[in-house]
């Protein structure tokens, strides 16, 4: 019979975020998981492979549990503006806490890692086209209902919502603080402010 694992893996997903988000990939050595997991050097072979394939896991975990929730947001009933705002205050609010903050930046490791593992590239490049197209469909939406301007275009403003997003990590990662932002949400929210339709 097969040993059963003594770990609860998911746990120990959230626990490399946290190692690999605060020291960076290359910065995080094999006594460092092994200190922040908890876990014996083969229990950690045997179960992620190598430390480039647990940082891999790690930020697949993470980012498709990302999405995820995003998705679900953007599918519920709602105005775009209020979705967005949802959207923006959820993620600074994870960057404002102390121990979420350290798995969220384990997005910036894995932008920094990308022009060197090009799996981790493709899977990025994946993941930011399906929040793009989150984001698409719910200004689709809302331009059929009318809330957008007929002229504005939404594939642009998608990507650019996308792209926003994604700096609200890199920003807070360099040291920004909360209130700043909250700044950039509400540039960000007066664009698509602009962006409404005036015939409502």
């Amino acid at each position: 019979m097969a040993r059963t694992k003594a770990f609860d893996t998911n746990e120990v997903l959230h626990k490399a975020m946290k190692v690999f988000g605060s020291r960076g990939y290359e910065g995080t050595t094999l006594p460092d998981l092994l200190t922040g997991l908890g876990i014996a050097r083969q229990s950690l072979y045997d179960t992620y492979g190598t430390k480039r394939d647990l940082f891999v896991t790690a930020v697949k975990y993470y980012m498709d549990r990302k999405n995820r929730d995003l998705l679900e947001l953007m599918d519920q009933p709602g105005a775009v503006i209020d979705k967005v705002k949802l959207a923006f205050t959820a993620m600074i609010s994870a960057l404002a806490d102390p121990e979420l903050r350290r798995e969220c930046f384990i997005i910036s490791s894995a932008i920094e890692q990308a022009p060197h593992d090009e799996e981790l590239a493709a899977y990025i490049r994946s993941n930011t086209e399906q929040v793009e197209q989150a984001f698409y469909s719910m200004l689709e939406r809302g331009k059929e209902r009318g809330e957008i301007d007929p002229e504005t275009h939404i594939r642009e403003l998608a990507r650019f919502l996308a792209h926003e997003r994604i700096s609200l990590v890199v920003a807070a990662k360099m040291g920004m603080d909360e209130q700043n932002l909250y700044g950039i949400m509400r540039m960000v929210l007066s664009i698509l402010k602009a962006n409404e339709s005036s015939y409502e």
